[in-house]
């Protein structure tokens, strides 16, 4: 099964709407074969499609993993007070 970066990627060089810039490399890359470019410019665009990608979870993810620790830092420092609170409060007697 052919991921989705994979078949856009082929459509553009199926309708010739590649990256002028990028493809010039490919082909500087694989000495004038252009079957070969192709294949280049195949893969390197999917790898620019799935950088994109993954920038785009960072993003999203980012209030989702920080909620819960943030809560997790909380109680755990209201339990350290108290453990320290009532460890003092005994031995001096304060209740």
């Amino acid at each position: 099964m052919r991921s989705p970066e994979y078949i856009m990627a082929s459509k553009e060089v199926k309708n010739n709407s590649m990256n002028e810039e990028l493809f010039a490399q490919c082909i500087k890359n694989a000495e004038g074969d252009e079957q070969r470019a192709q294949a280049m410019y195949v893969q390197r665009r999917i790898s620019e499609l799935k950088i994109g990608q993954i920038e785009n979870l960072d993003q999203r993810e980012k209030w989702p993993m920080l909620l819960p620790l943030l809560a997790l830092y909380t109680i755990g420092t209201i339990g350290v007070l108290l453990l320290v609170f009532g460890f003092l409060g005994n031995k001096l007697n304060w209740w």
